[in-house]
Formats: structure tokens, C-alpha cells, sequence
């Protein structure tokens, strides 16, 4: 789940021309916790749901939904 829902989150992030920093203080973390989110090595994407759903103006469900 980690995994897809960081690959998701690069997609998204790149499509907006968003850099990881600018993420993260969207998120109020840091540039590392970020990363380690989007490489799928952190489950705490879960804690920053609701944030990250608004910035991408999503639904929780197409943040897990694996489009492969």
C-alpha cells in the first residue's frame, strides 16, 4: 500500500510541478519524511490524508487505488 500510494503521490506532485520540499511544508514535515513517503518506505501518508486529498483535490479512495 506504502508503495502505491507513493508512486501516486510523485505522479500527482509532478503533474502540479510541485518539488518534494514544497510537499512537505504543504504538509508540515519534513523534506526527508517526504521522501520517505514517496519512495513507500512510511506508512505516515495516512496521518496527512485529508491534507493531501485537498492540495490534490482527491478522493481518499484515488489516493490507495493502484492504477496499475
Amino acid at each position: 500500500m506504502n508503495v502505491i500510494v507513493g508512486n501516486k503521490l510523485k505522479k500527482l506532485r509532478n503533474q502540479r510541478g510541485l518539488t518534494q520540499k514544497q510537499m512537505a511544508n504543504l504538509l508540515a514535515i519534513s523534506q526527508s519524511a517526504y521522501a520517505r513517503i514517496e519512495n513507500g518506505e512510511s506508512g505516515s501518508w495516512a496521518g496527512h490524508i485529508k491534507k493531501i486529498c485537498k492540495i490534490f483535490d482527491i478522493l481518499p479512495q484515488e489516493l490507495v487505488k493502484d492504477d496499475n
